[in-house]
């Protein structure tokens, strides 16, 4: 089967994505068919100074105006996400995927000022023991060089047959012992705002009512907007001694706040992070970065588990 491009020159429109979502709600997986590679594709986008300062605000972070924060990417390639796995020629239905996890890559700071270039594409579905996975890989590039880069892993449960036994899914182990490094409390505003700035409008993260008719106790927030402020509260890695002219050098011309690169954020979705929650931020700092779980009110487990690492090049 021919691979698929999509080519775009704005952002796509949400609505009109959901649309051609619901045209391919039927969609099935058949283990004897070969799947396409369809590429969403966008060059030169130039970022929004004023979409950057609000999520900035909205996610409750400080972060160095002059270079982006690791999760913001995401809310550039996500409308282009949605636009593969919307596609009638994906085997599953979006409306009945779960994202499971994410693993992002931040090769270098990047400025806001930037022109980007986008392409996002599916991986072949894999078979596990309660359903599909797919993995959607997103990749952001200045100038032709790659500067940020996601796996985006969808679930979708049921049976297709015997799992890959060479395949082993990642994990983490919680870490309940942890100390607790932050506590906020998660209020129910910039709902709408910040679906219209992440892309993410489905109505689980901003109507009570739909949320409660799809299984859940009330609307909750879209998982960048959580892990974003994770991230943020997150220690410097203090393992490595700097000599004592790295060290000025570092504190006259760099921000304080800024995150070493290139660093690798991975993290876990494995429960809803409900508004009006109190959430509890626990954490462990390892050789090359910090280890994480986020808590939300009434729940015993961990509802977000994260690694960020240093890459040492």
């Amino acid at each position: 089967m021919e691979n698929i491009t999509m080519i775009f020159n704005e952002t796509p429109s949400a609505l009109y994505s959901l649309w051609k979502a619901f045209l391919s709600r039927n969609s099935s997986y058949s283990p004897e068919l070969e799947y396409p590679v369809i590429h969403s594709l966008r060059s030169g986008l130039v970022i929004s100074k004023s979409y950057l300062k609000a999520f900035y605000e909205i996610c409750d972070i400080h972060h160095p105006f002059d270079s982006l924060h690791i999760l913001y990417p995401f809310t550039l390639v996500y409308p282009y996400i949605m636009r593969v796995m919307g596609r009638q020629e994906m085997p599953v239905s979006m409306f009945k995927t779960l994202n499971t996890r994410n693993s992002i890559t931040m090769h270098r700071r990047i400025s806001p000022d930037e022109r980007l270039d986008i392409d996002c594409y599916n991986c072949a579905p894999r078979i596990i023991p309660r359903g599909l996975e797919i993995d959607v890989k997103s990749v952001v590039s200045s100038g032709g060089e790659t500067v940020w880069e996601n796996i985006t892993t969808y679930f979708y449960p049921g049976k297709f047959g015997s799992p890959d036994a060479s395949y082993a899914a990642p994990r983490l182990d919680f870490i309940s012992d942890a100390p607790v490094i932050n506590e906020w409390y998660f209020p129910a505003k910039d709902r709408l705002r910040f679906a219209r700035i992440s892309g993410d409008s489905n109505g689980i993260h901003y109507g009570p009512f739909y949320a409660r008719l799809m299984g859940f106790k009330r609307d909750f927030a879209q998982p960048i907007r959580v892990v974003a402020k994770c991230v943020s509260s997150l220690p410097q890695n203090s393992s490595r001694t700097k000599g004592w002219l790295e060290d000025v050098v570092a504190n006259c011309f760099e921000p304080i706040t800024a995150t070493p690169v290139p660093i690798r954020l991975d993290f876990y979705l494995k429960g809803p992070v409900y508004y009006e929650s109190t959430l509890t931020l626990k954490n462990i700092q390892t050789k090359d970065g910090n280890r994480f779980d986020l808590y939300c009110s009434g729940n015993d487990k961990p509802v977000i588990c994260g690694i960020q690492t240093t890459i040492l090049i």
